[in-house]
């Protein structure tokens, strides 16, 4: 495998925004942080509580009594099973193999690779009180490219924060977190990339029956720090997500994301993203997800050379454990 060279990011920038698209660094080695928003389905922050789990899960945890003569006077029964005890940490390992037609992320000059994208993650929730729980998180991922191993990267993320349910409308979550990313070509090198940021935002679920689900999300995330600075950012997002239970274990869900990046060390540059999704989960076990996915993602900038649009497929796998 050849050496991998990281040349400052100030020296590249000054290269992107004055060279012709098409002699254009790769916008992946440029700014791995926007590479790897391609394949995330950004998700808010949930309650994981046992007591709070939807009630489009309510055949599966619950049962009817048997059907009786005297149903006709007292209605049917269901059988109620007692909650389980709150566990506060989940732990899970997660696999995904990907092709993807804009390895680069580049508008000319594109160029077809699969790239692999793992990691490992640890949460913890505690309800506080009332309606009020603290939330935190930590997890290291890797994207290792098949032919154009120059692009890898890896991304360490970091948050703590709190969640505060809202039963005045209709049990609508807010979260608010304090996030650290760090990007490094290798874990124990310097980071290419670093960042504080504060995340605000709002979701709720909305379930239309037993078998249907839709959810929205509104994100808001302002960059108190940013190294190189000329990466740094605010980011304002709003996702909507469809979910139908073909069965008790199998669930088909589309996806939809429109964001807008505001850089404020970089010559004006603004960007409109748009990611849509569609994935296909099996749940054999309550510890096993298989998953088949397909995004398609846009960038349109404010700076021409900066537009590309990329398709990425594939199959993953998690192994989820809460204890």
């Amino acid at each position: 495998m050849t050496p991998k060279i990281w040349f400052p990011l100030t020296h590249l920038f000054a290269l992107a925004v004055t060279l012709a698209p098409g002699l254009l660094p790769a916008q992946t080695f440029l700014d791995p942080s926007r590479a790897a928003s391609n394949t995330s389905s950004t998700v808010a922050p949930q309650v994981r509580e046992s007591s709070t789990e939807p009630l489009a899960e309510l055949e599966e945890d619950n049962t009817f009594a048997p059907i009786s003569p005297g149903d006709n006077d007292i209605g049917q029964q269901l059988i109620l099973k007692r909650q389980e005890k709150a566990r506060s940490f989940s732990a899970w390992v997660d696999s995904s193999m990907f092709w993807t037609d804009n390895a680069a992320n580049v508008d000319i000059g594109k160029f077809d690779d699969w790239f692999y994208n793992g990691g490992v993650n640890l949460a913890w929730q505690k309800r506080l009180h009332s309606r009020f729980y603290a939330d935190a998180y930590i997890g290291q991922h890797w994207y290792l490219y098949d032919e154009f191993d120059v692009l890898d990267y890896q991304v360490g993320d970091a948050t703590l924060g709190t969640l505060i349910i809202l039963p005045e409308l209709a049990n609508t979550i807010l979260h608010a977190h304090y996030q650290y990313q760090r990007i490094t070509q290798n874990i124990d090198d310097d980071a290419i990339y670093e960042t504080h940021n504060l995340r605000i935002g709002a979701q709720k679920t909305f379930l239309i029956d037993r078998l249907n689900s839709f959810n929205t999300n509104i994100l808001a995330v302002f960059a108190l720090d940013t190294d190189p600075d000329l990466l740094q950012r605010h980011e304002y997002a709003a996702q909507a997500a469809y979910s139908f239970k073909i069965t008790r274990r199998l669930i088909f869900t589309l996806a939809g994301r429109v964001a807008y990046y505001d850089y404020f060390n970089l010559d004006g540059r603004q960007d409109w993203f748009q990611t849509y999704s569609a994935s296909l989960t099996w749940r054999p076990k309550e510890y096993l997800e298989l998953s088949a996915h397909y995004n398609y993602a846009i960038n349109r900038s404010s700076r021409d050379v900066f537009d590309y649009e990329t398709q990425i497929a594939g199959p993953s796998i998690a192994l989820k454990f809460r204890f």
